[in-house]
């Protein structure tokens, strides 16, 4: 085969998603690839680097990782192919949760690139839109933005409109919208991607799995549970189809983890618990344990807990959590906010207020930080640590020494409160439901003294 022939080759099973034959195919062609031949170290390189993009694919990293490190051996810095081995490891280590090694590596893949095709070429594109996945990760979102959008316009100037390569960004913008709360404009970007990547890839493509998966994630937060549980289990069903049904691979672990999150919120415990474990379980073979999806899990556990009453266990799972998060992101990563308000939540629970107290003042900081000012998370945290806050001033009673302290703390109640109410309202309208659970609240403090 040709070096375009190799590369047909790999994109043919990828439309079709056949992970398995095309695995066979390669290792055969690497097995009759002459081994005493100088002239076909460039053939061999380009099989390896087939040979990994495989293993990526079916989430068997280590695999990968040595077949794109014994490529890269076989390749000088100005071959076409090193930037292309350099962006396929740096997408390796960003699975694997090495953020750090994999921008180090699409920095250095950019630049060749660049020096290679320019600024405008659809590969330059890829390494773009990979940087963005890699800084939504990250939390950063509006840099991750700018890559989206800037992949997005090599992608229309060198690709139909039905192009999955365009398709895939837009769902990755999508994200990002989902992301910052704004679900009404994720939700029309999922819907019409969903058109451009059945149409392009077939409906049972592993890519469509990826965009159901975005679809119920979007539909979960507006409370169509039933919506998002039938996005979620075609997904399933599409990946289990692809990878096999003994296999393990991450995206079930993460797809079963967000179809644990709608038994969750139904207050089915029992099932919730069994679908995390399997989610789990599937992290555990490709990912490990020290993964952050596996941190997600271990949190969500954590919340059953919390629901069931198990305040203890529940506070063990999200410290492991958080263990996890801080040794992958820091601890300024929106993730370790928002487990932080769940820790904070959980001792609260056991009446420990101040402790209680401490997580959520915190994971606010964090997440005012790092999601900003108006997004539906903050409004949470700021709901808990005004309960938080009442729940203090109730446990000091109405002595006179007290009576400072206690205005102090109604007074930061009122403040958290008003602003829960002001982000409900400009996301949800005037007529939610909390909107109006705030107002009642903020009613109790102007009159506590009267009540």
């Amino acid at each position: 085969m040709t070096e375009i022939q190799w590369g047909d080759t790999f994109v043919g099973y990828c439309k079709i998603a056949k992970y398995i034959e095309a695995k066979d195919t390669f290792n055969h062609a690497l097995d009759i690839l002459p081994s005493n031949n100088q002239s076909q170290t460039q053939k061999k390189a380009e099989i390896l680097n087939s040979i990994g993009l495989v293993a990526k694919k079916r989430s068997d990293y280590d695999h990968a990782l040595r077949a794109y490190n014994e490529a890269l051996n076989l390749v000088s810095t100005d071959s076409n192919l090193w930037p292309d081995i350099v962006f396929n490891l740096a997408d390796i280590h960003r699975k694997k949760g090495n953020y750090k090694e994999s921008h180090k590596l699409y920095s250095l893949a950019l630049q060749q690139m660049e020096l290679l095709y320019g600024q405008n070429h659809p590969s330059t594109a890829d390494i773009m839109n990979n940087l963005g996945m890699l800084l939504k990760k990250e939390g950063k979102y509006n840099e991750a933005l700018n890559y989206y959008k800037q992949a997005l316009k090599i992608y229309k100037h060198y690709y139909c409109p039905q192009h999955s390569s365009i398709g895939i960004c837009l769902t990755n913008m999508g994200d990002i919208y989902r992301k910052q709360s704004n679900f009404q404009m994720a939700e029309v970007q999922y819907m019409n991607v969903l058109i451009i990547l059945e149409r392009t890839l077939g409906r049972n493509h592993i890519e469509v799995a990826d965009l159901l998966n975005s679809i119920g994630l979007v539909l979960k937060k507006q409370a169509d549970y039933d919506g998002a549980e039938a996005n979620y289990k075609r997904a399933i069903q599409i990946a289990h189809d692809t990878f096999g049904h003994d296999q393990g691979h991450y995206k079930l672990g993460t797809y079963y983890n967000n179809l644990a999150d709608l038994d969750r919120k139904r207050t089915k415990f029992a099932d919730a618990l069994q679908l995390y474990q399997r989610a789990l379980t599937h992290i555990e073979k490709t990912l490990g344990l020290e993964h952050s999806e596996a941190a997600e899990i271990l949190h969500n556990i954590g919340q059953v807990q919390h629901q069931l009453g198990n305040y203890r266990e529940a506070i063990d799972y999200i410290k492991r959590a958080l263990v996890i998060i801080q040794k992958e992101f820091g601890d300024e990563h929106y993730k370790y906010g928002m487990f932080l308000n769940s820790l904070g939540l959980a001792y609260a629970m056991i009446n420990n207020y101040e402790s209680a107290y401490t997580h959520l003042t915190k994971a606010l900081q964090i997440l005012r930080s790092s999601l900003g000012d108006d997004h539906i998370e903050v409004c949470d945290v700021y709901s808990y640590l005004g309960d938080c806050c009442m729940k203090i001033v109730v446990e000091m009673g109405n002595p006179a020494q007290n009576r400072h302290e206690q205005k102090s703390k109604l007074q930061e109640a009122k403040r958290c409160f008003t602003e829960a109410q002001r982000i409900v309202k400009a996301t949800f309208g005037e007529d939610h439901t909390k909107a109006k659970q705030f107002l009642s609240l903020l009613f109790i403090i102007e009159n506590y003294d009267s009540l």
